[in-house]
């Protein structure tokens, strides 16, 4: 017998096309999907709701749905729900930031904004909308109604490239021991807590939407350095320091010369000034501006510039990918060597190279940390 599905929440900012974050639990669905479809049939007036979003300017939105399936052994809660989106951003917002380094131009949703679930719902019964949150609790007409999409960060489409299903799944594995079965495992708590901090660092640093400034970059580089901390943080016993992130960041089986290298210089405190792989500098870079700008010390906006005038918040998002690839190995990744000694088909092995092509596009992104900058971004 088939889930049955219903609506939890709109994203009215994206415009979900595959139909990767999916479970037998909670999906994150666009207008073609066929449980999209079944979700409208299931909630009452939902349609009327839908298609009372515009955008900014009076365009017809099509907003995706986060839904729920009867599987579902209770009403999620708000932690498990969050969770999830941290997942789905997870799996395609960090390569969307890579790749828009490494070609230089927007490649996807690079804000954890668009993925922002809309305040207002309309009820189960489908008599009148509701919003709760924080900040207030209220109901109104549906009549009265007209949905927007945020008004900072614009309506973007998620496409088959960059999101990654295995990544989402690797994930999702996590998040369903924790939140369904009720295992309470210490790493996959930890990889969701880092991710979590990951949600934040990726969103607009201006709540505003307008111009940033360097105490908003200090806040974001801030949150990224605690996703790294908590990643690899041992546990209730233990305790977490730059050198264990260090440590963890220098496990990465780096491919290239520029990042196998040691010969790239970061500072350790007051003289101390050692020569480590390139990764290792831009996190000891990036925890040494965290600690001046939250402890109040005298830190100028050039910092957060490196040799070549890029920007060091360039650079998490690959550092972490490449991290958390490190933590949560493809199961499914195949060696030329399998091919080889024929444990595995050449065609397995092709798709395995596209499945993890991100690797190369996380050294490539880290590269231009120290190349020179192309003519056209003088």
């Amino acid at each position: 017998m088939s889930n049955k599905w219903t609506a939890l929440g709109v994203l009215p900012s994206v415009n979900v096309k595959p139909g990767y974050f999916s479970s037998d639990y909670l999906s994150l669905v666009g207008v073609a999907d066929p449980r999209y479809q079944e979700a409208l049939v299931n909630g009452p007036n939902l349609v009327q709701f839908l298609g009372k979003f515009e955008g900014s300017h009076g365009e017809l939105l099509r907003p995706s749905l986060l839904i729920r399936s009867d599987a579902y052994p209770d009403r999620p809660t708000a932690e498990a729900i969050s969770s999830f989106r941290d997942i789905v951003v997870a799996s395609i917002v960090l390569d969307v930031r890579v790749r828009t380094v490494t070609w230089r131009r927007n490649v996807g949703p690079v804000y954890a904004d668009s993925f922002d679930i809309y305040p207002w719902m309309i009820s189960p019964d489908g008599r009148r909308l509701v919003s709760e949150n924080a900040a207030h609790w209220a109901i109104h007409d549906l009549d009265r109604f007209r949905g927007t999409a945020s008004p900072t960060v614009p309506v973007q489409e998620v496409g088959h490239e960059p999101a990654h299903p295995r990544f989402f799944a690797q994930l999702y594995s996590l998040w369903k021991a924790r939140y369904i079965e009720g295992s309470d495992n210490w790493s996959s708590r930890a990889v969701l807590r880092s991710l979590n901090m990951v949600t934040s660092a990726l969103r607009l640093s201006s709540a505003t939407g307008s111009s940033e400034s360097f105490y908003d970059y200090g806040r974001a580089l801030a949150l990224w350095v605690s996703a790294f901390e908590i990643l690899v943080h041992p546990g209730p016993a233990g305790t977490v320091n730059r050198q264990k992130v260090l440590d963890l960041i220098s496990s990465i089986p780096w491919r290239s010369k520029i990042l196998l290298d040691e010969t790239h210089q970061a500072g350790f405190g007051g003289a101390n000034v050692g020569t480590v792989r390139l990764a290792n500098a831009l996190y000891a870079k990036m925890y040494n501006l965290r600690n001046d700008f939250l402890h109040g010390n005298p830190v100028e906006p050039a910092a957060f510039r490196l040799l070549n005038a890029t920007s060091i918040l360039d650079y998490p998002a690959a550092i972490f990918r490449m991290a958390l690839s490190t933590v949560l190995p493809d199961p499914d990744e195949i060696a030329a060597d399998d091919v080889i000694a024929e444990k595995r088909t050449r065609d397995e092995y092709w798709l395995s190279i596209q499945q993890t092509a991100y690797k190369n596009d996380c050294e490539e992104c880290l590269q231009a940390a120290v190349k020179p900058r192309p003519a056209d971004d003088e």
